[in-house]
C-alpha cells in the first residue's frame, strides 16, 4: 500500500486555522505592538537606516523561539505528532541568528537591488501576511502575525537575510526558514488552501532576494 502526504494530515483545515485564533487570544495585546514595530522597521529601512545585528539578531532569535515553542510545539503539536520534533529546528534557528548577531558575523547593512527585494518581502511578511485570513473569508482572529506564527516569521527572516552579506554565515540561517516554508506550502496545498501558493511564492521570493548579486560601491570594478 502506498501512502500520500494527504494521508498523513490527521486534521481538517478548520482545526488548523483555529490554532492561530487560540494563539492570538493567548498573546493579546502583542499583535498591535508587533504590527506597529514592523511598520516602523520597514519605513526606517526604506529611508536608508540599517539596524545593528547585535540587537536585531537576538530579537529575531526570540521570534523563532516563541513561534517554535508556543505555536509549533504546543499548539500545532496537538494535531500533528511530528510538530514537536519540527520545533527543534526553530530552537536551532533561534540560537543561530542570535549567536551570529551577537558575535558580529551577521550584519544588515546591505543596499541596492538585493536590499530592496528583501525590504519588499519583509513588508509582505509583516503587513500583508495578516490579511490572508480575511481574504480567505476567515476571522481576523486567525491572522498570522510575525513572531507569533511560523510562516511570516520564516518569510521575514529570509527577507532580512537579503540585507546581509552573502556568505556561509548568512547561508546557514536560510536553511531552517526555507525548509519550513516548503513544508508549510506542501501542507496547505494538500489541505486545498490557496494560501499554500502564497507561502511558496514567499519562499521563492526570499531565496531569489538572497541570491541577487550584491552591488559594488561606486568607483569599484
Amino acid at each position: 500500500m502506498f501512502w500520500t502526504f494527504e494521508d498523513l494530515l490527521l486534521f481538517e483545515p478548520r482545526v488548523y486555522w483555529r490554532l492561530f485564533a487560540l494563539e492570538n487570544e493567548a498573546a493579546w495585546p502583542a499583535q498591535p505592538v508587533l504590527l506597529a514595530a514592523g511598520v516602523l522597521l520597514v519605513v526606517c529601512l526604506l529611508r536608508g537606516w540599517r539596524p545593528s545585528a547585535r540587537w536585531l539578531g537576538p530579537t529575531l532569535g526570540a521570534a523563532w523561539l516563541w513561534a517554535g515553542w508556543q505555536f509549533v510545539a504546543l499548539r500545532y503539536g496537538t494535531v500533528n505528532w511530528v510538530a514537536p520534533t519540527l520545533a527543534w529546528g526553530f530552537y536551532a534557528e533561534s540560537a543561530l541568528v542570535a549567536g551570529l548577531g551577537l558575535s558580529g558575523r551577521l550584519t544588515f547593512a546591505g543596499r541596492g537591488r538585493r536590499a530592496r527585494a528583501g525590504i519588499g518581502l519583509l513588508a509582505a511578511a509583516l503587513v500583508v501576511w495578516p490579511l490572508f485570513a480575511p481574504l480567505d473569508g476567515r476571522s481576523w482572529r486567525e491572522a498570522e502575525i510575525f513572531a507569533l506564527a511560523p510562516d511570516p516569521t520564516a518569510a521575514g527572516t529570509l527577507a532580512l537575510l537579503a540585507l546581509a552579506p552573502r556568505n556561509r554565515w548568512t547561508a546557514l540561517p536560510c536553511v531552517a526558514p526555507a525548509l519550513w516554508l516548503a513544508l508549510s506550502a506542501l501542507t496547505l496545498v494538500t489541505m486545498g488552501a490557496w494560501q499554500g501558493w502564497a507561502v511558496l511564492a514567499g519562499l521563492l521570493a526570499g531565496l531569489a532576494a538572497w541570491a541577487v548579486p550584491e552591488e559594488k560601491p561606486a568607483g569599484q570594478t
